[in-house]
């Protein structure tokens, strides 16, 4: 997301385990602890979920009634349990504890890497190299199914640097926790992914997304989204993949530990383990709890960019004027030929490839506030029917000049004939789920990270994964 929006995903709500989620807000297009103790990276490690009774507020309780609160709950828990039991709810999909973040996009051909102190190195399971003492820089290639690490050269399909516990690993320039896998790819690519543990990667997401000056509750509000998002691709595209999650717009922005700060870790240890979900009592499920930048005063329903069930934590409309200081909130006219929408369309669709021009763009359904969901795009007798997000998205990814200053599509579009201009616009990203500047603005006026949440995502409850 990295401060702004990211791209429309879809997949499957999944439940939430129960036991007896440029560097600044406006300047990008778009989300602590040691290292996982396995030889072997586990992806996808079970863990337990409880429900978080006030999970953001911390109280000092007597003794004595501290005892009692807990044996209500205990009590409480076994209840949910039965009731559970009762509705017959098919058992929870586990959540992860190791995040596997791909660092290399694309593949990579050549990487250096180097590690702070004691480490292991396995090529397809088998140790080739360990020591007590730091690996010191060496550039890493994979050719013809060989891997060249420095002067080694050892055969294989896949590389794994695992330091030791109070070790670190460098790629480049950047230093990350837990290990890094190195895959081979197609043809002599490969690539790099950090496993590591969920509360480590979280605080090295947040300085990516949120200002360094941002209010505490801004930042754990942050981390509770940024932990459910995360979760949530672990447990549903990540099992389909060698890894859960880029380190760019696509999904959320990692800097790994060099991105970390006091405030970033001391938010993720206010709200370790807290995620977001939504489901009747006893069939809470989690949810893909996306964030943008700036809604420009209006969040965005989920549908309005990808195929979402409708829940209400997702189904916008609320109005949020807090994230004025962006200065993104309003911004000038962008105006676009039709021949260079054309040619963004065509390269991510197939089916705008049978237009060979663009007559008139026809909004065929919007959201209550006026902002455009489908579009048709019409053309020499043809007809191509998209989201009027991937009108932004295609023109984004083509790097067409012209559409820089499109911050998103909560605008109108005017025809002039032989260009598009996209007016009264409001925002940057795809302004669905909590607004960053928005959060902001709410803490700076005392809100909670709690009140926070609840307000982007009205009707969702907070778990605490143990």
């Amino acid at each position: 997301m990295c401060r702004a929006d990211k791209q429309s995903t879809t997949g499957t709500d999944i439940p939430v385990v129960s036991r007896a989620d440029d560097a600044g807000p406006c300047k990008a297009v778009g989300s602590a602890q040691g290292p996982p103790a396995e030889s072997d990276i586990a992806p996808n490690q079970s863990v337990g979920v409880a429900p978080a009774r006030g999970p953001l507020r911390l109280l000092r309780i007597p003794s004595l009634l501290l005892v009692a609160v807990i044996a209500v709950i205990l009590l409480c828990r076994c209840d949910d349990i039965k009731m559970r039991v009762k509705s017959g709810t098919p058992p929870p999909t586990p959540g992860a504890s190791v995040v596997r973040v791909l660092l290399t996009s694309p593949a990579a051909r050549e990487v250096e890497v180097s590690t702070t102190g004691a480490y292991w190195l396995k090529v397809d399971g088998k140790v080739v190299a360990q020591s007590v003492s730091s690996m010191p820089a060496v550039t890493v290639r994979y050719r013809g199914g060989t891997w060249q690490i420095g002067s080694r050269v050892v055969r294989g399909r896949e590389a794994l640097l695992l330091p030791a516990s109070d070790s670190m690993v460098y790629l480049g320039g950047r230093c990350y926790r837990g290990s890094l896998r190195l895959l081979a790819d197609k043809g002599d690519s490969f690539l790099a992914i950090n496993h590591v543990e969920m509360e480590s990667y979280l605080a090295g997401v947040l300085p990516k997304e949120l200002y360094a000056n941002w209010a505490p509750a801004t930042y754990e509000a942050l981390a509770v989204a940024a932990r459910t998002f995360a979760t949530y691709h672990c447990s549903t595209t990540g099992k389909r993949h060698q890894y859960d999650l880029g380190d760019n717009q696509a999904s959320q922005c990692y800097g790994g530990y060099s991105a970390e700060t006091p405030k970033s870790r001391a938010a993720v240890e206010a709200t370790r383990g807290v995620v977001l979900s939504h489901g009747p009592r006893g069939q809470e499920r989690i949810f893909l709890a996306q964030y943008s930048a700036c809604c420009g005063g209006r969040v965005n329903g989920a549908y309005v960019i990808r195929n979402a069930n409708r829940i209400e934590p997702l189904e916008g409309g609320q109005v949020c004027n807090d994230c004025r200081a962006c200065s993104r909130y309003r911004w000038p006219a962008v105006r676009v030929s039709k021949s260079d929408i054309l040619r963004a369309l065509a390269a991510r669709y197939a089916s705008a490839r049978k237009l060979t021009r663009i007559d008139r763009i026809k909004v065929i359904s919007a959201a209550p506030h006026g902002r455009a969901v489908w579009v048709d795009v019409v053309g020499n007798g043809e007809s191509v029917r998209v989201r009027a997000e991937d009108i932004r998205l295609s023109l984004i990814y083509a790097g067409i000049p012209a559409a820089r200053g499109l911050n998103s599509m909560n605008c109108r579009m005017v025809d002039l004939g032989d260009s598009i201009e996209f007016a009264d616009g409001r925002g940057f990203g795809h302004g669905v789920g909590l607004c960053q500047w928005g959060a902001q603005g709410k803490a700076l006026k005392g809100w909670t990270a709690e009140q926070i949440l609840l307000f982007y995502y009205p009707g969702a409850t907070l778990y605490r994964v143990n």
